[in-house]
């Protein structure tokens, strides 16, 4: 094999991938740098099988590498994911109107894939996937001179690759200290191999990818303790533009963290960075193009999941829950968030879209915004690093009435269930909000206080019969533009200028009631009615939370306690997904009876 055309380089490239699948849940075990999250593998792994299961080849190399390119951009995953991807596009660049590959171009287009993947690194450093693919560009420029094929080509340059490979502790100090090589350098040592593979024999180019279990997370290796993760969230995107430009965009956002990378070209780039701000990224992005593929992972949480567990029982909810950062922390609930589309672009809920940006767009968009469900692959993900490290799963979710969360969720559990044998339960809370919060505070302190999953279980039903929320809307013009109220409603409220107040049925739907003419008439009422409810059965605890009007829920919150005798469990703002629907100023006070 001399040349390659079309149809064989995409084989070159399945037969890598075919390589890293088999290796990857090594890979996550020895993942150390940049952060010990465990995931090199399964995201190296996902890029690869994304970049050929989404392509096609034609007789044109340079077609079938542009469309393996695209590909590879459009999924690419974590940090060595996509300096993969960086590392394809960099490749398929070099070969201008090649209809086949000869062995000098294909040499020139890897050292061409190596400058650009550098280039598009704010801090490379050495003893990575980065020196493992310079190494490689090197040992292909000497073989060049004596290999007759491509077998010749490839094979001659594995000793090479192992040599670097196993010298990575030496150039890198965080896989000295771990005792470790490179998890990122070995995944490409696997893609050459299983690359050589084919052009020695054909194998690893016809047989189908296994992707089953790539949304599982990895299990990071018991190495670094968590004063080494900088920066919380790893985030992703993809930016698809006009005239973009890889290292302007990168300088506007080299201040928000660190790990970053901007892979692509002129019309596509993919966005890695460790950072604590996935908000300010995005709204910096917005600025060059369409934002897509938004993808924020919490890496505090998955190492506290992994290392510094708690509690037997994972708890899980979704961003429609208002409990505030710490309360979720100091209980280790881990959150999913719902999904809000503003115009074509889709916003992760509290990771991407700050409450503050969210009404700017809202007021400003040609259409409503509308939220939607976390996909089945995000509970997937979620579900299956969850199993790994906990007993069992109990997951507690916004009314099944007012979203598709819960039967998603259901579904991924059921799913992962059977494949692990742990057990996953999904409840539907009936609520959403601040009352969502207060269920499922009082299952993760039920959690925390030793009790068995099956009594929990048992216990939500009444628990969420004991909590409420009642809430003063300015306006039921949000709740008629998302659906949650009926436009002659909305129109009969607008024209007696009424403020009712908002609350749910026992099934998880919404109601109106009151007939107040004013917010201070309404607040008047939701005081009254919480006084009586801790007149009668008592109230366990309340909160009051709020869209927009932190001064006005501070005023309520005093009010509260001076009726009621005690502080509220907390005071926050609502998430962009409530107040999608519930608008802005609106004040609520959710309570759980004893």
């Amino acid at each position: 094999m001399h040349e390659l055309d079309g149809h064989q380089i995409y084989r070159v490239f399945r037969a890598g991938a075919r390589r890293v699948l088999g290796v990857r849940r090594e890979l996550d075990r020895i993942n150390v740098f940049p952060v010990p999250d465990g995931d090199t593998g399964t995201n190296l792994a996902a890029t690869l099988a994304t970049a050929v299961e989404s392509s096609r080849p034609t007789d044109s190399a340079v077609k079938t590498m542009e469309n393996i390119a695209d590909a590879a951009l459009a999924g690419a995953r974590g940090n060595s994911g996509v300096i993969f991807a960086q590392f394809i596009s960099g490749f398929y660049e070099a070969l201008t109107d090649a209809a086949t590959i000869s062995m000098e171009k294909f040499v020139a287009a890897v050292e061409n894939a190596y400058t650009r993947s550098r280039s598009a690194i704010s801090n490379p450093r050495d003893g990575t996937i980065l020196s493992m693919i310079g190494d490689w560009a090197a040992a292909l420029r000497t073989e060049l001179g004596r290999a007759k094929n491509f077998r010749e080509l490839l094979g001659g340059t594995l000793p090479a690759l192992r040599n670097s490979l196993a010298d990575t502790p030496n150039r890198l100090a965080e896989l000295k200290a771990a005792g470790v090589v490179d998890a990122g350098a070995s995944g490409f040592l696997a893609f050459v191999a299983g690359a050589h593979a084919y052009v020695d024999g054909g194998e690893g180019a016809e047989e189908s990818l296994d992707l089953s279990d790539l949304d599982s997370g990895g299990e990071a290796p018991d190495l670094h303790d968590l004063r080494e993760l900088k920066y919380r969230y790893c985030t992703e995107a993809l930016v698809v533009g006009e005239s973009l430009d890889p290292e302007a965009v990168r300088a506007e956002v080299s201040d928000l963290g660190d790990s970053l990378i901007a892979a692509g070209n002129r019309r596509k780039l993919r966005i890695h960075i460790h950072t604590d701000r996935p908000a300010d990224l995005i709204e910096r992005l917005s600025a060059r193009g369409d934002v897509l593929q938004q993808k924020v992972d919490d890496m505090r949480e998955q190492f506290l999941a992994a290392h510094a567990r708690k509690y037997p029982i994972a708890v899980v909810t979704d961003s429609a829950c208002d409990l505030p950062p710490e309360i979720l922390e100091e209980y280790q609930v881990h959150v999913v968030p719902l999904q809000i589309r503003v115009g074509e672009i889709e916003y992760l809920d509290r990771r991407t879209l700050s409450p503050e940006r969210f009404y700017d767009l809202a007021d400003r968009a040609p259409s409503f915004p509308k939220s939607s469900q976390p996909s089945g692959a995000v509970f997937l993900r979620t579900y299956r690093f969850l199993a790994e490290h906990y007993e069992s799963i109990l997951a507690v979710h916004l009314s099944g009435r007012l979203s598709g969360t819960l039967e998603a969720s259901r579904r991924a559990a059921e799913q992962v269930s059977a494949e692990t044998g742990k057990r996953i339960d999904v409840v539907d809370s009936r609520h959403l909000s601040g009352s969502l919060g207060l269920v499922v505070l009082r299952a993760a302190r039920a959690v925390a206080d030793g009790w068995t999953h099956e009594r929990i279980l048992a216990d939500l039903p009444t628990w969420s019969d004991k909590a409420d929320i009642l809430v003063s809307v300015r306006t039921l013009r949000y709740m008629v533009r998302g659906g949650r109220v009926s436009p002659l409603q909305g129109l009969a409220a607008k024209v007696l200028n009424l403020k009712p107040i908002v609350s749910l049925e026992r099934d998880g739907s919404s109601k109106l009631y009151g007939k107040a003419f004013s917010v201070e008439a309404n607040l008047r009422k939701i005081l009254e009615m919480t006084r009586g409810k801790q007149a009668g059965r008592g109230l366990r605890n309340y909160a009051v939370v709020h869209a927009h009007d932190p001064e006005g829920a501070r005023n309520l919150a005093r009010r509260l306690e001076d009726a009621l005798g005690f502080p509220p469990e907390y005071i926050m703002e609502i998430s962009s997904v409530i107040a999608l629907n519930a608008g802005r100023g609106a004040l609520a006070v959710v309570s759980m009876a004893e």
